[in-house]
């Protein structure tokens, strides 16, 4: 007998995903692109709007 058969015996097999598992890492998946995106279009405007009032400002001192 080998080391591998009686290593099968050991751990259970791993259960197959139910429906409800599969929605839920699907919803999670989803979730995570669109906190993705959130984040960069706010850090994009948040650069943008920081550039533009610094613009302005700098032209006033001088």
């Amino acid at each position: 007998m080998s080391s591998k058969d009686r290593a099968r015996g050991l751990f259970r097999e791993p259960a197959p995903l139910t429906v409800a598992d599969r929605t839920t890492t699907e919803a999670r998946r989803i979730i995570d692109e669109q906190t993705e995106k959130r984040q960069e279009l706010t850090a994009r405007l948040r650069a943008e709007r920081l550039a533009r009032d610094a613009g302005p400002a700098k032209a006033r001192k001088k």
